[in-house]
């Protein structure tokens, strides 16, 4: 027997509780409105290591017709590359290697243990080094510390069995070779369960970091990212004494539409404006949409006329020509506070000067562009007066 059977139970009672444990979270993990990437084939790997485990553990200690270790390592060893490569979005090399697991698989029909337990070493090396790159690619690619204990577990195997093979001929004992390649892969597998599950947990901590910080409808920025996102620049303003300039942005008569063509129209309206302030602004703009209609854009190293042109550029394009939406034409406006700050300023103060000056664009008609600077009660507009004062 490879361990005595006090140590045996202790091992396969520990392998068995931590694989039902395993299935137990991914049952959970299915359940959900996002499952993550790679999931289904991570069960299916999983539920073979637990049958696999438990063949090994039923299988008597004299000599069988088939080498049951040797055939679910290198099944399970394939699988785990399968579950690897499509949680990676890399699917090449699955049927080279599939074919390669078949062969050594058919193998355990016509050679000896001894021959077959170097195939198991060889076969199984490679296949888990398989797994381990596309992991360790994720990883660094995905910055997922999960995804790189998965290429860890990797780079275990293919040691741990270089060390068995090794071992095996130095002292030609078959058995304690083949214990110290099964308390290799025990430990791999443990390391497997520990990344699947923080890699997952930490795409899940993401997720819903970026739902707290992006508005859903645009893919733009809520109010929480924005202050996030701008806070580097607001300092180096303050640092360095730049302008930062402010563009609140309102869809006029919003609620008109949304009575007029129902609100999944006006959804799509909402983004087709986002799209334009996309498009429009620099890279170095922040854009957010921080209610029902209305967007606020953050201009750093931006003077006041620098913003001014860019606020007519963008009510002209939304304005100029009508949306086209479910195959009809919608005509809308927008009104726009413009609000310019020399060195220290917060977001408050910029985002209240800037409704300030919208406030003021509607009073005096809509469709147009009002200016107010840091200074109370300073105001500038233009834009074409419609005749409607509210």
């Amino acid at each position: 027997m490879i361990f005595t059977e006090n140590l045996a139970y202790i091992h396969y009672g520990l392998v068995l509780a931590l694989t039902c444990a395993q299935l137990l979270i991914l049952y959970f993990l299915s359940d959900s409105a996002n499952p993550p990437r790679g999931l289904g084939l991570f069960t299916v790997y999983f539920m073979a290591a637990l049958m696999g485990w438990i063949l090994f553990t039923l299988q008597p200690g004299r000599d069988a017709l088939l080498d049951v270790p040797a055939i679910v390592a290198l099944a399970t060893g394939y699988l785990l590359y399968l579950a690897c490569a499509q949680r990676a979005g890399i699917p090449r090399g699955r049927y080279l290697l599939g074919a390669l697991c078949l062969a050594a698989c058919l193998s355990a029909f016509y050679f000896p243990p001894s021959q077959m337990f170097a195939i198991q070493l060889g076969g199984t090396a490679g296949l888990w080094a398989a797994a381990g790159a596309v992991s360790g690619y994720r990883g660094w690619t995905q910055r997922n510390v999960g995804d790189a204990i998965i290429a860890l577990a990797g780079l275990l195997v293919v040691a741990g069995h270089l060390e068995a093979w090794l071992g095996w001929q130095r002292e030609s004992d078959l058995s304690r070779a083949q214990a110290d390649a099964i308390g290799v892969h025990s430990a791999a597998y443990a390391l497997v369960v520990v990344g699947f599950l923080a890699s997952v947990l930490l795409e899940y901590q993401r997720h819903l970091t970026h739902l707290a910080t992006e508005d859903p409808l645009t893919r733009l920025l809520n109010r929480r990212g924005l202050e996030d996102a701008i806070y580097v620049s607001l300092a180096s303003a303050s640092r360095h004494n730049l302008n930062t300039s402010a563009i609140k942005l309102d869809i006029d008569h919003f609620k008109q539409v949304n009575d007029s063509f129902g609100h999944d129209t006006g959804d799509q309206l909402i983004q087709q404006v986002a799209q334009v302030l996309q498009r429009l602004c620099r890279a170095s703009d922040v854009v957010a949409r921080v209610g029902g209609e209305e967007f606020l854009l953050v201009l750093p190293n931006t003077d006041r006329d620098g913003a001014r042109v860019l606020a007519e550029r963008i009510r002209g394009a939304i304005g100029g020509d009508a949306l086209l939406v479910d195959g009809q034409r919608i005509a809308i406006t927008a009104s726009l506070g413009v609000t310019t700050a020399e060195g220290e300023v917060d977001l408050d103060s910029l985002a209240r000067e800037a409704d300030r000056a919208l406030y003021q664009a509607k009073r005096e008609g809509r469709n147009r562009v009002a200016t107010v600077d840091n200074r109370p009660q300073h105001f500038r507009s233009t834009g074409p007066v419609t005749g409607d004062g509210n």
